[in-house]
């Protein structure tokens, strides 16, 4: 399994798991990947920041973000929510958006299955994600799906330890 350093990841032939033990409560992990505050502040891999995030946490509801590139290139992707457990589980489907929220090309849409367990004061994410088919999952790696949340989720290990330093 993995420390709280960096994460582990195993690639199947549709899907993806990545997952990492993070020094933190499990409330707090669930929070800041379901809080607008908190999201805005760590999911998007540096240089990208997150300057529109909203979220309608209840299944059926949207999380609608955009991620603006240095040179000022917007990125709107969107997730629809289908089961929400506090502060055990997420799961929701996601592809790219425009700014309504409506479904645009680009990355195959996939299905995440986010899992939260609690290990001695720390807890264990794992992010399950699914495509549609082996193609699928082979556009989402050559746009850079993995090195993307590995980097993002580096960044949540450091600022959930801002958090809890306040």
């Amino acid at each position: 399994m993995s420390n709280d350093q960096s994460p582990n990841t195993r690639v199947g032939e549709q899907e993806f798991v990545m997952e990492r033990l993070f020094n933190a409560p499990r409330a707090l992990m669930f929070q800041v990947f379901t809080q607008p505050e908190h999201l805005k502040r760590w999911w998007a891999p540096q240089p990208y920041t997150v300057p529109v995030c909203t979220i309608d946490l209840r299944p059926g509801g949207i999380w609608h973000y955009c991620l603006r590139s240095p040179k000022g290139e917007v990125h709107w992707a969107r997730s629809v929510y289908r089961e929400i457990v506090p502060p055990e589980k997420l799961v929701y489907t996601s592809t790219f958006a425009d700014e309504h929220a409506n479904p645009t090309e680009g990355i195959p849409e996939h299905l995440t299955t986010l899992t939260f367990t609690e290990e001695e004061g720390k807890t264990r994410v794992m992010a399950h994600v699914q495509f549609a088919s082996g193609e699928a999952l082979k556009v989402a790696v050559g746009l850079g799906m993995l090195e993307g949340m590995s980097i993002t989720w580096e960044e949540l290990g450091e600022y959930v330890q801002e958090l809890q330093a306040k």
